[in-house]
């Protein structure tokens, strides 16, 4: 079977995206890029525990997608890729998200639920921060 979305939208899914909340905060943060969401607005916004949302706000920092300022308690998050390519990239995927969410919900979601890519993930050295 192939993939439903171009070969560098399926890597950058892969590199960066492992949840639909992740992809939902880039979908918030990236609609109006010079907004600040605090954790706890932005946890409401993509219906998901205030928790989760920092978590996955520090991951998304790690990969270089967004900023993240002020109390540590509810920080506020902001649309950042790090570079004018991941920008590019970013964006792309996020119009792709408007245009067929229900395919990228269910790549996510079949990506997330493949037991052998969770196994090969958990070997995988990643770069952080």
């Amino acid at each position: 079977m192939t993939d439903p979305f171009p070969p560098d939208v399926v890597r950058f899914l892969d590199t960066h995206v492992e949840s639909i909340d992740q992809l939902e905060m880039l979908r918030v943060l990236g609609e109006d890029p010079d907004r600040g969401w605090p954790v706890s607005a932005l946890a409401v916004e993509v219906q998901a525990a205030p928790g989760a949302v920092a978590g996955h706000a520090a991951t998304l920092r790690a990969r270089g997608l967004v900023a993240t300022a002020g109390p540590e308690g509810d920080p506020v998050c902001r649309f950042a890729p790090a570079t004018p390519e991941l920008d590019a990239l970013t964006r792309r995927v996020l119009g792709l998200y408007r245009e067929r969410p229900v395919s990228m919900i269910k790549f996510v979601y079949a990506r997330a639920a493949d037991p052998l890519r969770a196994f090969a993930d958990a070997f995988r050295l990643r770069k952080e921060g």
